[in-house]
């Protein structure tokens, strides 16, 4: 038993991700790797997604009931239903687990905590671009166009003052999907699909509708 909770512990430690990331996004949380899922009222949540190759040592039912002693503990010590479990799996070698969050400070605070590494960020932050902008231009940020890639004027950016931005600073790349799709980007994010970019050491910004 203390061998099987020692390896479901490292399970949630890797923070490797997984899998391929798609062409044409979603507006739901994906579970095809790690992320972090943000919707259009700033709810937040992630994907933990790990391989394992020790089947014989995993059990789906021992690792659900570890998360959730790990979700317990966590919300004890800092208020209740700061973090939710709502989904674990183990299936063909692939664990899968999302969590919900009630503020930033609890994403930041549970993934630190308990090492999810592929989720791990110093703040994010969603607000209207509008509230943002003046803070990116003072900071010389460089926005380029989620459908094409090109460098987009300040003045082009001013005009979506209405759009949503999350705002993500990280020392990993980290992979964030938006529920809206997804119209510019700082220059330092890569962009994956309509909904998915992985941001890049330092601070990135998002902008979705």
């Amino acid at each position: 038993m203390k061998k099987r909770k020692a390896l479901l512990a490292a399970l949630l430690a890797v923070g490797m991700l997984t899998g391929c990331l798609g062409n044409g996004g979603s507006s739901t949380l994906s579970s095809e790797s790690s992320r972090i899922f943000v919707t259009e009222e700033g709810t937040l949540q992630t994907a933990t997604v790990e391989s394992y190759s020790q089947q014989d040592y995993y059990n789906g039912e021992e690792l659900k009931a570890f998360l959730e002693e790990a979700v317990s503990q966590y919300n004890g010590a800092n208020g209740q239903n700061q973090v939710t479990l709502d989904s674990c799996t183990l299936d063909n070698g692939t664990a899968r687990m999302m969590f919900h969050y009630a503020s930033a400070e609890a994403l930041i605070g549970f993934t630190t905590q308990y090492e999810d590494k592929a989720n791990l960020v110093e703040s994010i932050d969603l607000n209207k671009l509008s509230e943002v902008y003046g803070q990116s231009e003072s900071e010389g940020v460089t926005f380029i166009k989620a459908s094409d890639g090109k460098k987009v004027d300040q003045k082009a950016v001013s005009k979506k003052g209405s759009s949503q931005a999350v705002v993500v600073t990280s020392d990993n790349p980290v992979t964030i999907q938006t529920q809206g799709k997804i119209q510019l980007v700082s220059d330092n994010v890569v962009i994956k699909d309509s909904h998915t970019v992985q941001t890049t050491k330092g601070k990135s910004y998002i902008i979705f509708k």
